[in-house]
This record gives structure tokens, C-alpha cells and sequence, in this order.
């Protein structure tokens, strides 16, 4: 896929909400050949319901940040039409101020190489016109959202569910071995259950959001320790 094009005189400049210049410069150890994949991130504000989108070659040195309204799909699509074609030189890279905005979102990424991309969505796009994927992108963002925020209402239901999140942290936090490796092995298949469910990052029932953002700090303590031995 030809990534640049010629800016269209009538193509709206939108130049003004890319947000990289705010996180400083950074050059990258290796050379950003941006015609031959590019990478789009985007993370869910669920108390701001925004979205943060982010361009970059292979997610490490963002070219693009912006923060838009989730629905605003015209302003999001032209964005996705600038992180997908236009040529940039200057880059950033994904840690403090931006990563601790990020830390606790939803963040999902979208691959685009060889008239091809990859999209968390479960539908594919045509391959042959990638002049429509912008606004397919756009259009799933939003969509992608209500879809997120319908998963969590189900979990929410009865306020049930958080004396499950509530149990699985107990679990997580009693050592099941002496040995860090075998305790963290045993607690493998629960731990990759409840990253299945990173979706309750979104939910409105503050007490499972945090209960969740707390289980994850958690199995991140686990998994430190666990290779901190193992390597």
C-alpha cells in the first residue's frame, strides 16, 4: 500500500490537534520507514468518553496524539487519513506524561502493512480499498465503544460480579508455593482470564474499575518477579 499522498488543497488541516510536540522530541535508535507499515493505538477516557489516537511505525515512537471525542467520527476519520498518509520527521516516545494518562485505559492497536491491516474488530476490511479505511476505522472506534460499555453493563448487573473480582484478587495475593515460579505458573490460567476481561477498564461501577486497576497491579508484580527469575 502507497502509505503518502499529495495533500488535497480542499483537505481539512487538522494539524493543530496532533499533541506530539507536548511529550518532547525524541530520535529513535533505529530508522522510521513509514511506507511500509504504520501502526495506529487507540485508548478509551472512559470519564471523559474520549478517545486518544496515536500513529506511529510500531507503536514505540508515536508521531501522532491526539484526544477527540469518542462519536466525532469526521474529525476522527480525518485524523486516521493524517496518521495513515501523511509523512512525518518528528517523533516522541511512549512513556511518562502520555503513559501515565494511558496507564489504566482500554488500548487496543490497528496494523497496516502491504495493503493490508489488522484491527481488534471482529470483521476484516477489503484489502483492495484502502481509500474507505479511514472512515472504517472512524466508524468501528465508536461502535467498538458501545460495544465495550454493553460487555460492562452485563458485569455490572446486581453488583454481583465484583465479589468475583473481589475473590480473584484474595487468590492472586495468597502464595500457593513458596517458590515464585510455581505460584505464578498456578495462577497463570486465572490471570489470563481476567486479561480477557480489560474491557471493565470502562465500566461506569467505579468499585469494578478499581477493584480491576488493582488486580492487574497485582499479576504486573507477579509476572516482574516471575521473570526476573526465570531470565
Amino acid at each position: 500500500m502507497k502509505l503518502f499522498r499529495k495533500e488535497e488543497q480542499n483537505e481539512k488541516d487538522i494539524s493543530y490537534l496532533n499533541l506530539v510536540s507536548r511529550y518532547g522530541k525524541v530520535k529513535p535508535g533505529y530508522g522510521q520507514d513509514l511506507s511500509k507499515k504504520r501502526t495506529i493505538e487507540f485508548a478509551y477516557l472512559p470519564d471523559d468518553k474520549k478517545v486518544v489516537l496515536i500513529g506511529s511505525m510500531d507503536g514505540s515512537f508515536p508521531y501522532w496524539i491526539s484526544e477527540t471525542e469518542i462519536d466525532d467520527i469526521e474529525t476522527n476519520t480525518a485524523i486516521v487519513e493524517s496518521i495513515l498518509h501523511k509523512d512525518f520527521s518528528f517523533f516522541t516516545g511512549m512513556y511518562g506524561e502520555i503513559y501515565q494518562k494511558l496507564k489504566d485505559s482500554y488500548r487496543r492497536r490497528i496494523l497496516i502493512s502491504d495493503n493490508d491491516v489488522k484491527t481488534p474488530f471482529d470483521h476484516g476490511y477489503a484489502k483492495g480499498q484502502p481509500e474507505y479505511w479511514s472512515r472504517f476505522i472512524a466508524g468501528d472506534i465508536s461502535s467498538y465503544y458501545r460495544r465495550l460499555k454493553t460487555l460492562c453493563e452485563e458485569r455490572e448487573l446486581d453488583g454481583r460480579y465484583l465479589e468475583f473480582l473481589r475473590a480473584y484478587l484474595r487468590k492472586l495475593e495468597t502464595k500457593t508455593s513458596s517458590d515464585p515460579v510455581t505460584d505464578y505458573e498456578s495462577k497463570k490460567i486465572l490471570m489470563d482470564l481476567i486479561r480477557s476481561e480489560d474491557y471493565l477498564l470502562l465500566s461506569d461501577n467505579t468499585d469494578i474499575r478499581d477493584t480491576y486497576i488493582c488486580i492487574r497491579t497485582v499479576i504486573g508484580g507477579l509476572y516482574n518477579t516471575y521473570m526476573t527469575i526465570v531470565r
